[in-house]
């Protein structure tokens, strides 16, 4: 007969192995109706913890860190709704370190949150959403045997939770070609990282396999927020008039809520004037009537959660890549 094990004693109480080591360790956290089912599931298992095993179970906190930049983006409120729904379905808890970016885009504080992170012990793993991980920072976790999951990222060497971007942005501009339009603006985010560089690539591939012109004056590299979205458009706008685009894509909704604005405030308007599609499907974009591409920020963040928990429990080096499908949502501003 094989050995129960604490993750045996979760599985039959339904809860998380964080709640059963809190259990374990007869912490206050945990309320009485809760403590009673695990130890009836202990006593129902014949659950026998001997030291060793007690105190492996005490290594555990119930807690999962979470890297993320810039948390009133809604983009990573979505997604943190997700990693949310996740910890709360395994009874985990979330200890958000929100890492700092300076105005050139430079990350000014993650050094020092993984320094944190990774004396401290104060989490049983880590999400990293959009962070940009370097490999030496990788390797740092990987060394000291400290899980990881990448969110809205890629590497190869860890387990990751990513979008089709390159798909993503074909959809979006195979879609304004099929409407005759010859002449598209894309207004893109940073250029040194994966979204960035795959968005930019679909967007020419797009055109490219449509015989559409790709026009250097209507590409446009900022940042993934509603004032670069509309300083970018300012910039085509003071192109002469008969060099203007027809249609404008933007790399992300809150880019092209920026571009919008520019759009109004030069007194023209959407759809009459220029097709707009933005990337993301945040919830403000259904209000507005945005076409976009609809990313599953929820799902990768509820995702990124399964694996990094079952890396958890499994103590193992298994690498898992969920590359996820973005869907193209048609509504009035084209």
């Amino acid at each position: 007969m094989e050995k129960v094990t604490i993750y045996d004693v979760a599985k039959e109480a339904n809860v998380g192995i964080g709640t059963v080591s809190r259990v374990l360790n007869n912490s206050q956290r945990v309320s009485d109706k809760t403590k009673k089912k695990v130890l009836k599931a202990i006593k129902r298992l014949k659950y026998q913890p001997n030291a060793m095993a007690r105190g492996l179970a005490l290594q555990k906190t119930g807690s999962i860190g979470i890297l993320v930049p810039a948390v009133t983006s809604h983009f990573f409120i979505e997604v943190l709704k997700g990693v949310q729904h996740g910890l709360e379905e395994r009874d985990m808890d979330l200890v958000l370190y929100n890492v700092n970016f300076d105005d050139s885009y430079n990350i000014s504080n993650k050094e020092r949150y993984i320094n944190r992170i990774l004396s401290e012990k104060r989490v049983d793993g880590v999400l990293a959403i959009t962070m940009k991980m370097t490999e030496d920072e990788i390797n740092r976790f990987k060394n000291l045997r400290v899980p990881l999951v990448l969110v809205n990222d890629f590497y190869e060497k860890i387990s990751s939770v990513f979008v089709d971007d390159l798909a993503g942005a074909k959809k979006a501009t195979n879609y304004l070609t099929a409407l005759n339009h010859q002449r598209i603006a894309f207004l893109n985010g940073c250029m040194d990282c994966r979204q960035g560089q795959d968005r930019m690539k679909g967007f020419k591939t797009a055109l490219l396999e449509a015989n559409t012109g790709v026009y250097d004056e209507l590409i446009k590299i900022g940042d993934f927020n509603k004032e670069s979205g509309y300083e970018m458009m300012k910039e085509i706008l003071d192109l002469p008039r008969e060099d203007y685009p027809t249609a404008i894509f933007a790399a992300s909704d809150i880019q092209a809520i920026g571009a919008l604005e520019a759009i109004n405030e030069a007194g023209y308007s959407v759809p009459e004037d220029f097709s707009l599609v933005g990337y993301d499907n945040i919830e403000l974009s259904k209000y507005l009537k945005l076409t976009t591409i609809a990313q599953p920020m929820f799902e990768m963040g509820k995702l990124g959660v399964e694996l990094l928990v079952d890396s958890i429990q499994s103590n193992g080096d298994e690498i898992v890549q969920k590359e996820l499908e973005p869907e193209l949502l048609i509504r009035e501003s084209c």
